[in-house]
């Protein structure tokens, strides 16, 4: 028998798939639709997407410090992305037309990482509660999910527009917490600051998915550190058998 109720809940993007993939795709999806362009002139597609990656990182810090609104980091890092490409001006429409176009057709690019319905398998069979935490508009991230065909109960997935609360805040956690009634709580994200920080702050037991190695920038230690799926898989396994979960 389980001696506890356990959960895992995820973040979504760059942990249940891979985002930036999706974010490329779908932004030269759009950048085609407000040039006129198709795909030919690779050379520019791919100058214009440096640009624009270099500037949705250089406008972010204003965004997160709310020195900026959301469209207004939005309209930024494509108007100067596009001049510092060497392309026309556009217009005020034309911008709002890329962002909606990438809204609307996103999660059309998303693949879920091979490894994930393994776990999400395993979880399953475990009688194990799990579900996500994730930031972002509701109709983008459930559209992502519903692409992504994994099998989650609905009263299990938690995104921060529809709830009012959004990480960092570990508010969020404490919301899933009373929410899912669990003594056991998991959660796997892939940001430092955004997912592991609130998700200690909160006494969950924080497990990060940190394929690229980045280092930690605090004295939040999450509880592991995986560089790999094979890692993560461990970990959960470990978890899974300390909290004497049984067979379906």
């Amino acid at each position: 028998m389980q001696s506890e109720k356990t959960a895992f809940f995820f973040d979504l993007d760059n942990t249940l798939f891979d985002y930036e993939a999706s974010f490329k795709k779908a932004s030269l999806f759009a950048f085609r639709s407000i040039t006129s362009m198709d795909n030919a002139d690779k050379k520019l597609e791919e100058k214009w997407f440096t640009c624009y990656k270099t500037f949705c990182d250089f406008y972010w810090q204003a965004y997160e410090k709310e020195w900026i609104t959301r469209e207004e980091y939005q309209s930024k890092r494509l108007l100067s992305s596009l001049r510092a490409a060497g392309l026309r001006n556009f217009s005020k429409k034309e911008i709002q037309q890329f962002q909606q176009l990438f809204e609307k057709n996103v999660h059309l690019f998303v693949e879920p990482y091979s490894w994930i319905m393994d776990i999400f398998q395993v979880l399953t069979r475990y009688k194990i509660t799990y579900g996500i935490i994730s930031n972002g508009s509701a109709f983008v991230q459930r559209n992502k999910i519903k692409q992504l065909q994994l099998d989650i109960p609905e009263k299990h997935i938690y995104i921060s527009s529809e709830i009012k609360v959004a990480k960092p805040s570990p508010e969020i956690f404490h919301f899933v917490k009373k929410k899912t009634e669990a003594s056991a709580l998991y959660y796997v994200g892939d940001s430092y600051s955004l997912d592991m920080v609130p998700a200690i702050q909160a006494e969950w037991t924080a497990i990060w998915w940190n394929p690229l190695k980045f280092t930690i920038t605090n004295e939040s230690n999450p509880h592991h550190n995986c560089y790999s799926s094979r890692e993560l898989i461990e970990v959960i396994m470990r978890y899974i058998e300390s909290a004497g979960c049984s067979l379906r």
